[in-house]
């Protein structure tokens, strides 16, 4: 079979631009070797969300667009993603007051015309504060939350109903190029060409860059983030932010009946990683029992998830500030494969548009917004 674009990766990245090039009237085949969203993307914090963390590192492009994309997807997709309000404690806070206040201004600014409220003050009596240590203060901000793996579903179910072939269970054991495209081994025992390649391996992107003999400069930071479940801390469906004595956060946010706790920033050598350990659990009950009045324990965790984010290196020192922004790498040498590194869940719909923005010209098209205003289904 013959293509114009293969796009290697069922995670949310692989299949929002899956969506894309289909709208765009691109014949498409998406391969995923597990399910769809079977690592990174179903591992998430699951908040849709302007991040208001990278305000510290000055990362003001990414929360603006995040922001945006934050209120396309409360519009687009009602059904998956729902707005929540954030608590942020001033108790144990190692920012100065002015400087939170300041950075949720800005926060605010940046997402100018959202339908979502403004950030306030909480009042010492507000029931929201009742779940936390006695004489807690803080603010009040809004995101929302969704479900991610159903999220990377309806992208993927969009795409294939505009004509994508979206297959799972199947991965590329080798390929080869020319001027012209590229021709690819399935493990399946099929042969596919395609005029071009997104590698949207996630953590496995540079990986999937050996295995196909492509060259990059771009470098990679594997960073695994758990999370905990455990009974309900708090009756509501509201979420507080906790900040950290290592000038972290860690959010705790209601999730299916339970509260869930996460999340951490561990680095790792190898994409397979994934799994919680001894210490970050400790670390996630000790930053949730910093802030509630109900204490919790190892014993008390009813489920975990652990996902390794494939991050941008872009030469942060600690985990915590390496950039979620994503970088497009294209390699024209021969026929034309773009990798995606970094990226988050929030922006796979910008960061879709984007990489067909590099590529389509290429397989003659022009590049539009499709997606923008489209309901997922």
């Amino acid at each position: 079979m013959s293509y114009d674009l293969l796009i290697i990766g069922g995670g949310i990245n692989g299949c929002a631009i899956a969506r894309e090039a289909a709208l765009l009237g691109l014949n498409v085949l998406l391969v995923e070797r597990d399910q769809l969203a079977a690592h990174t993307s179903s591992a998430s914090s699951k908040l849709i969300h302007g991040g208001l963390r990278y305000l510290e590192t000055y990362e003001f492009r990414l929360v603006r667009e995040a922001l945006v994309e934050r209120e396309r997807m409360l519009a687009t997709a009602p059904q998956l993603i729902r707005p929540m309000a954030f608590v942020l404690p001033h108790a144990h806070a190692v920012r100065p007051r002015w400087m939170v206040r300041a950075g949720l201004y800005l926060y605010d600014l940046l997402g100018l015309g959202s339908s979502l409220p403004r950030s306030r003050s909480l009042r010492r009596d507000d029931p929201r504060l009742a779940p936390l240590t006695p004489d807690s203060d803080g603010f009040l901000y809004w995101d929302a939350q969704v479900d991610d793996a159903a999220l990377v579903r309806a992208n993927a179910k969009d795409a294939a109903a505009n004509g994508a072939e979206v297959v799972t269970d199947v991965a590329v054991t080798s390929a080869q190029r020319d001027g012209k495209g590229w021709t690819v081994t399935l493990s399946d025992g099929r042969s596919a060409e395609a005029r071009a390649i997104i590698n949207a391996a996630g953590p496995w992107v540079r990986d999937l860059l050996d295995t196909l003999g492509v060259a990059t400069t771009s470098g990679l930071r594997l960073i695994k983030g758990s999370h905990i479940t455990v009974p309900a801390l708090w009756q509501g469906d509201h979420a507080y932010i906790l900040q950290q004595p290592d000038r972290r956060v860690v959010f705790a946010a209601p999730w299916r009946g339970q509260t869930m706790i996460g999340t951490t920033d561990v680095p790792v050598d190898h994409p397979g990683d994934a799994g919680i350990d001894a210490d970050e659990i400790a670390y996630l009950c000790a930053a949730a029992n910093r802030y509630f009045r109900h204490q919790i324990a190892p014993a008390d965790i009813t489920g975990s998830w652990s996902g390794i984010r494939a991050l941008y290196d872009n030469g942060a020192d600690e985990a915590r500030t390496v950039t979620r922004d994503y970088h497009l790498d294209l390699d024209t040498d021969a026929a034309p494969i773009l990798s995606v590194f970094g990226g988050k869940i929030t922006t796979a719909r910008a960061l879709a548009e984007h990489a067909m923005v590099k590529l389509a010209p290429l397989l003659g098209v022009t590049p539009r917004p499709v997606t923008r205003d489209r309901l997922l289904p």
